[in-house]
């Protein structure tokens, strides 16, 4: 620091000395603000995890002064799993979960929403006969993995149908993606999940056609699930990932073209004209500020409830935090 001259008055010699102060203090290397990493498991990889991706991209997480890791798993059972084992600080899956681990004695809570429409559609090979679940009885049909989403769907769907889950059709573990794809390429099952992401990829060539599709109901099949103590004790990570994926929400719907880079980064393998079909259609599917709906919510409970009767329907302002994290 110069020496300031001694025949200015003192407090002229004081401001100065806190000027030249600031400005070293503003020179001088600043230590990097720590990071809060935040691990996030993914039942599976689609569009619903547009906002949290774009809020990684967009450095919106990084503002808040946290770092997301995703761990992916093979749907959303083995997800909710190392959730409860602690492996994971939230599960990134269906709010069917929701009603399963409150049933539990655990203590869920949704932390904010991500795809406010159901992810899936039943596929079978373009050849075959099949057009509804009637259909299919005596036939075999993958999902995801047991207690996932998918599973939930296809017994309410076969009780709805007046079929038996257990007794008419062989549901059958298969996986996502190019597992799914193989289980009905090779006959494993007849007719599969297929997540909305995919759809297009699957029935493009005319190899596959959609035998059911649940893509238009209102349903909360992607949010953010976390536990009720580990938000009393992170009240303001648990506020500043709400506001970042609450943030990114909303420019996905403002400017959907934001969200092609992040849908590359979701999907490598896709070209720029395949990522752009995936982010306008994200615009209609994803809750537009990471609110969970009311109707979608009584709607998975609709569903789940008529699958397993062991469950109890649960008070939505009992179990959503995100109105209040994101004040």
């Amino acid at each position: 620091m110069r020496q300031m001259p001694l025949h200015l008055p003192k407090t002229a010699r004081l401001w100065m000395t806190l000027a030249l102060v600031a400005t070293t203090l503003a020179a001088a290397p600043r230590p990097a603000l720590s990071q809060t990493v935040l691990k996030f498991g993914t039942a599976n990889v689609n569009e619903g995890l547009l906002p949290l991706q774009v809020a990684i991209d967009q450095g919106f997480l990084k503002a808040e002064g946290i770092q997301a890791e995703y761990v992916n798993f093979q749907g959303g059972g083995p997800a909710v799993q190392a959730f409860v084992g602690g492996s994971i600080d939230f599960c990134v899956c269906a709010a069917d979960h929701i009603l399963r681990l409150a049933s539990r004695g655990f203590d869920p809570r949704i932390i904010v929403g991500l795809d406010e429409r159901h992810a899936y559609a039943l596929l079978a090979k373009a050849d075959r006969p099949y057009t509804d679940l009637a259909s299919l009885k005596g036939k075999r049909i993958g999902i995801t993995a047991p207690g996932s989403l998918t599973d939930n769907t296809i017994r309410w769907a076969l009780t709805s149908a007046g079929l038996n889950a257990e007794r008419d059709v062989e549901i059958i573990k298969a996986g996502i993606g190019a597992s799914m794809k193989a289980a009905l390429t090779s006959d494993q099952v007849d007719a599969g999940t297929v997540a909305s992401t995919e759809i297009l990829e699957f029935t493009r060539n005319g190899q596959f056609k959609i035998v059911l599709d649940w893509r238009p109901s209102p349903y909360p099949s992607l949010l953010v699930i976390g536990r009720e103590r580990w938000v009393t004790a992170h009240p303001e990570v648990a506020r500043g990932l709400v506001r970042a994926v609450g943030k990114a929400a909303r420019l996905i719907q403002e400017n959907p073209a934001i969200a092609v880079q992040s849908v590359k980064t979701l999907y490598p393998s896709y070209s720029t004209e395949r990522a752009e079909e995936v982010a306008q259609a994200a615009k209609q599917r994803l809750t537009p500020d990471g609110s969970v709906s009311t109707a979608g919510f009584d709607t998975m409970q609709d569903i789940v409830l008529l699958s397993d009767t062991t469950l109890k329907r649960v008070n939505k302002a009992d179990v959503d935090l995100q109105p209040n994290l994101s004040r």
